[in-house]
């Protein structure tokens, strides 16, 4: 059996339970990601460790007023993690504080391409979800597969960084989630549901619709995206702004995404603000589109890894690498490429490019509990 390239933190029980045994297993990692992440906020915004910490006090009550389990979770985490709530909550909050806090030309921090197939396109007539995770070199090594089996939701299974909740990841009831960074005028730091704690729950919801309600029902103050679908062969994206939420439906069984708004190009004021960081995004998510549909009617898992290996436009290209031309820490490169089988309930990953890293199959038991 070939092990694989992350830790593989499992729990189970109630919220404070699964959270304490999560904070305990990978308690090394965890503390050398706050570290980093509070190196990061001091580089690029100037940010002492109390103001951190004072601004998550503050998201600690929006989390709690979103989901009181997700919340005591949290706390679990930094019991078991031998840390305080506030710096597990920096870490879930991550994106609200790198990129709402930081001027806009250091907004060009994240960039990720996300992609489905439904079955009406696929050569076995499965659902296939997937993304590749472009983010900073700094954080290397530090990324965990976290199966959960908490009471009364779905088991879940989803690759993220360790201390936080959430990415990209699937759950028993056939619900599974990709995440883009978006950026616009309208976005500020204030009392947000963060990002990573509103993917996680997607994950917690026991059906589609759940899923939705699960971003619907969240505080927004920063922009950002996710790509959702179903194992039954449905899909949805949903680009959240602080003003209002704009949707996307698959067009011939596929739909694409990167990190430029698609829905919101005719309304109001609302003006994108990553487009001139990230000029290469108006261009993945079409690539994507195009590259995906040339297997179209025998989409399989090959044709996504062959998809999330495109090099046009390299460097900055579906498969990212670092930009010499870019300062460190602005510098980004796929760290990490996922595709799900969502009928055989399969996690494809590899520990950095796909395009000189081979993907590691994942088959979660946890997952096949209905």
């Amino acid at each position: 059996m070939v092990s694989l390239p992350f830790p593989v933190i499992s729990v189970k029980g109630k919220p404070i339970e699964c959270g304490r045994q999560y904070g305990s297993q990978a308690q090394k990692q965890i503390r050398r990601n706050i570290e980093l992440y509070f190196g990061l906020l001091s580089d690029i915004w100037g940010a002492s460790r109390p103001e951190v910490l004072k601004q998550c006090t503050q998201l600690t009550l929006v989390i709690g007023e979103y989901e009181s389990d997700i919340l005591e979770e949290l706390e679990g985490i930094a019991r078991g993690a031998e840390v305080s709530l506030e710096e597990i909550v920096a870490l879930n909050a991550r994106y609200e504080l790198v990129f709402a806090l930081s001027t806009p030309p250091q907004r060009r921090s994240s960039g990720c391409t996300s992609m489905v197939a439904l079955p009406q396109v696929t050569r076995d007539d499965v659902t296939i979800i997937g993304q590749n995770w472009d983010w900073m070199p700094r954080f290397k090594g530090l990324n965990v597969i976290l199966e959960l089996d908490e009471v009364g939701k779905p088991t879940m299974v989803t690759h993220t960084e360790a201390g936080m909740l959430a990415h990209k990841g699937m759950n028993s009831a056939g619900v599974a989630v990709c995440l883009n960074a978006l950026a616009s005028n309208k976005d500020s730091f204030g009392l947000t549901t963060p990002f990573l704690i509103v993917a996680r729950g997607i994950l917690n919801a026991d059906s589609f619709s759940e899923a939705l309600r699960a971003v619907f029902r969240a505080r927004v103050t920063v922009s950002f995206n996710f790509l959702i679908a179903h194992r039954d062969g449905e899909a949805i994206d949903l680009e959240v702004t602080p003003k209002d939420t704009g949707f996307l439906y698959p067009e011939g069984g596929i739909l694409t995404h990167s990190n430029n708004f698609l829905s919101f190009t005719n309304r109001g004021d609302l003006v994108d603000t990553f487009k001139t960081a990230l000029p290469d995004t108006i261009l993945r998510y079409h690539r994507a589109k195009e590259l995906l549909q040339l297997d179209e009617g025998h989409i399989g898992i090959s044709s996504f890894k062959r998809v999330f290996k495109d090099h046009f436009s390299y460097p900055n290209s579906i498969c990212r690498h670092a930009d010499a031309r870019d300062k460190e820490p602005m510098q980004l490169a796929t760290k990490c490429s996922a595709i799900m089988d969502l009928k055989e309930r399969t996690f494809y990953l590899t520990d950095g490019p796909p395009c000189h890293n081979r993907y590691f199959k994942l088959t979660p038991k946890s997952l096949f509990k209905d």
